[in-house]
């Protein structure tokens, strides 16, 4: 396998008065290559970042209304209204976002970076629902501190996942090592779009304050296009690591046509909505006390894995469970994961290989207490199969050295199995 070639050295460099100074070097086609924008960031970065800035103005005027529902519901303008009363529904309604924040991440804080776009979308659906609810709560008096604190619980929520799936964009667009930089100019330019916001919602409100229909139609179309602008934003990302799902589509394709797809086909095709790509259940980085009760499951599980990782294959449930020794490295855990999904696809539709295509039949004539003897069939064939598979992935422009593949910090050892010889 051939090494990458590392960083070139500047051909030259410039200052302005006290600024950093910026390098320049020769770009493959002979051009010289300046460092900053947009060199600096990812190719995706300005397609996304429009349609980004107009989602959050959308959500902006959306916030205004909700806001303005409200603090109409608290009893803000209504003489007869209790301050302790909404000192109470207020200090309940924060309390439960809280609890909510805290839930969630514990939750599923680990699964953010494997899928940031499908939550990034998650998070700002989930959002317009809570503004939803904000604005209808005033409308249902002696339900209304339930609903907004449902409304808040969907808001913090929100606020987990759209902060964790904005860090995992930013280190993905950042090529300069400048995540911070492009950290700071995405909050500013977030900063600069919403003070238009308010500016323009202090021309809305007065419109909307005394007809609720009128501020329910405005909110309607200011979500679609808050839904739209969030589509656009996340499907121009081009991800060049590989999670679960984009691994998917490439394997897919490459064992039914030959090639491996591009990473700007493969984002192009990813579904953005979680856990709707494909049934089978893939976990990887299991404990071994999970698979294992006795000498001859241990014996079982380790006959004929000669790489640094055992997998179990519940045929039934069609779910794979992956045990990681400590020598795994990136590209142990993208052969184990594909390996598991080539077992999923034995049970799918569409072509496959010639010796894919015979397990299949195997695996679907053949009773299920036979599945660790296809894992061991499956061993062989990838021992071929996955070095193509590698270095298509690394030419197509994957960068297979790390990976957004979602696996658990157990780690193994065990006695290797002994190779047999072919006579």
């Amino acid at each position: 396998m051939a090494e990458r070639a590392g960083p070139t050295a500047p051909l030259c460099s410039e200052q302005f008065g006290s600024r950093a100074a910026r390098g320049c070097c020769a770009a493959a086609d002979g051009r010289l290559q300046w460092e900053g924008f947009p060199e600096s960031v990812s190719p995706d970065y300005l397609p996304y970042q429009l349609w980004d800035s107009v989602q959050a103005f959308a959500s902006s005027l959306s916030g205004s209304l909700a806001t303005h529902a409200v603090l109409l519901g608290i009893g803000v303008g209504d003489a007869q209204a209790s301050v302790s009363a909404a000192t109470a529904t207020w200090l309940v309604k924060d309390s439960m976002g809280m609890l909510g924040r805290i839930v969630f991440a514990w939750w599923k804080g680990s699964k953010l970076d494997c899928n940031a776009k499908q939550w990034r979308l998650f998070a700002d659906i989930l959002n317009d629902a809570a503004m939803f609810l904000e604005i209808m709560a005033p409308m249902y008096p002696i339900s209304f501190t339930v609903i907004i604190c449902i409304s808040n619980l969907a808001k913090c929520i929100v606020s987990v996942a759209g902060g964790a799936t904005r860090a995992a964009l930013t280190m993905h667009q950042a090529r300069r090592n400048n995540m911070a930089d492009v950290s700071a100019k995405d909050s500013s330019q977030e900063t600069l779009v919403n003070l238009a916001g308010l500016l323009i919602s202090l021309l809305l409100l007065p419109l909307v304050s005394d007809c609720p229909s009128f501020s329910l139609g405005c909110f309607f179309l200011l979500t679609a296009l808050h839904i739209y602008a969030n589509y656009r934003a996340v499907r121009a990302l081009v991800i060049e690591t590989l999670n679960e799902g984009r691994l998917w589509l490439v394997l897919k394709h490459f064992l039914q046509r030959g090639e491996v797809l591009d990473p700007t086909s493969a984002n192009q095709m990813e579904p953005l909505w979680t856990g709707f790509w494909q049934c089978l259940s893939l976990s990887l980085g299991v404990p071994l006390h999970r698979l294992i009760s006795s000498v001859s499951e241990l014996q079982q599980l380790v006959d004929g894995h000669q790489e640094p990782y055992l997998l179990h294959w519940d045929q039934p449930q069609n779910q794979v469970q992956v045990v990681l020794s400590h020598k795994a490295g990136p590209e142990t855990v993208l052969r184990a994961a594909t390996h598991g999904l080539v077992l999923g696809a034995l049970q799918g539709e569409g072509p496959l290989p010639a010796e894919l295509e015979k397990l299949r039949h195997r695996v679907r004539a053949g009773p299920e207490k036979e599945s660790w003897v296809v894992v061991k069939e499956t061993h062989q064939v990838l021992d071929k199969l996955f070095p193509k598979f590698l270095k298509g992935l690394q030419d197509a422009g994957w960068k297979t050295e790390k990976h957004q593949l979602e696996v658990d910090e157990w780690r193994a050892t065990w006695l290797p199995s002994p190779e047999k010889k072919v006579l």
